[in-house]
């Protein structure tokens, strides 16, 4: 392995020299930064990173543990993260919890293990008190997308609630009076607080909540589909459907065409996040729009102003709004097909 001496060397100057312009600590003449740069390169010259962490008391690493890696929300979320902190000169660690517990725990376990400067994490409900050891040990806690209440770290949200409630309530708008929605585990803040909106959105119209139109199992493919299927054959079946986020979305559009059912003709969708496919899909997919660029890079900026500046200050909270973007998903009940065949046959 190539060393700082070794470089030293072949650019003809002491090691101190060397060192100094390779750690880009120091003074050294812009002919001296060139002979160093250039020997370094020429033979392969990698620092040692766990050398430089021990003598600076930091690895420049930052963990970004993620819910669901397949998600495109989350892809926005690293890509973001990741931009940010390497402007700032740190690496991002990327970690995929897959929202279970025990994932989660042993990424936290390894990410320790490797003394990351700070965390950012979209938690599951089942480690606070791991989150909270970590912070006890100077390790920087953002929460995005999702908080953990009682934990003392900083978080990036947006504003599920409303979001939801507005989804639905563009939904009652247009007639439908049979609304129903699919959402994840409940443990999990999102969909709980997607559900509360959707149950607010009902109420301030004088709807009843209905226990056969609601379907909170998970926001994984491999159970969406059958939680929307079970809602759509649900009695008196919904002659709407709020999904609770992207891949919920993609899994009652598809539940939906394994039981011939069209779109908007037999039954209107709003979504729970506005990701990329919703506007390419025949006919487009109305649907709630976070602003998770902003929201990553809220959650990045948040942790390098810790990193900083320390752990002056109390845990701060950015909550984010959302915005409804109307396409063509959403049918009139006049105009809803299965509503139609429905009230004939009453």
């Amino acid at each position: 392995m190539t060393t700082v001496a070794d470089v030293a060397t072949a650019a003809g100057v002491s090691v101190s020299t060397a060192a100094r312009v390779l750690s880009g600590t120091g003074y050294a003449s812009e002919d001296t930064r060139r002979l160093v740069l250039d020997a370094a390169r020429d033979l392969g010259y990698v620092p040692n990173q766990i050398a430089r962490s021990l003598r600076t008391k930091q690895t420049r690493m930052v963990g970004l543990l993620i819910g669901d890696v397949e998600n495109s929300f989350y892809s926005v979320i690293a890509r973001n993260v990741e931009s940010a902190t390497k402007d700032a000169g740190y690496h991002v660690v990327l970690c995929n919890s897959d929202d279970d517990p025990k994932v989660e725990h042993e990424y936290l376990q390894l990410l320790e293990g490797m003394h990351v400067d700070a965390l950012i994490v979209t938690p599951t409900s089942k480690n606070r008190r791991y989150l909270a050891r970590l912070i006890q040990e100077g390790i920087v806690v953002v929460q995005v997308d999702r908080r953990i209440e009682g934990l003392p770290a900083d978080a990036v949200l947006v504003d599920n609630e409303t979001g939801a409630a507005s989804a639905v309530s563009h939904l009652v708008e247009a007639g439908h009076t049979r609304i129903g929605i699919v959402t994840g585990e409940l443990e999990v803040s999102t969909a709980s607080q997607r559900l509360a909106g959707y149950e607010r959105a009902l109420k301030d119209h004088g709807l009843a909540i209905r226990p056969s139109l609601v379907r909170s199992g998970s926001f994984h493919r491999e159970h969406a589909i059958e939680d929307a299927t079970a809602l759509i054959r649900s009695k008196p079946a919904p002659t709407a459907i709020f999904a609770a986020n992207n891949i919920l979305a993609e899994a009652t559009l598809i539940a939906l065409d394994q039981q011939g059912l069209k779109v908007p003709r037999d039954v209107s969708v709003v979504a729970f996040d506005d990701v990329q496919w919703m506007d390419m899909v025949e006919p487009p997919l109305t649907a709630v729009r976070q602003p998770v660029a902003d929201m990553a890079r809220s959650a990045a900026e948040l942790a390098l102003r810790r990193l900083r500046d320390g752990f002056e200050g109390r845990p701060s909270t950015v909550v984010f709004r959302t915005e409804l973007v109307e396409r063509g998903s959403v049918a009139p009940m006049r105009k809803n097909g299965r509503a139609a065949r429905a009230a004939s046959a009453r």
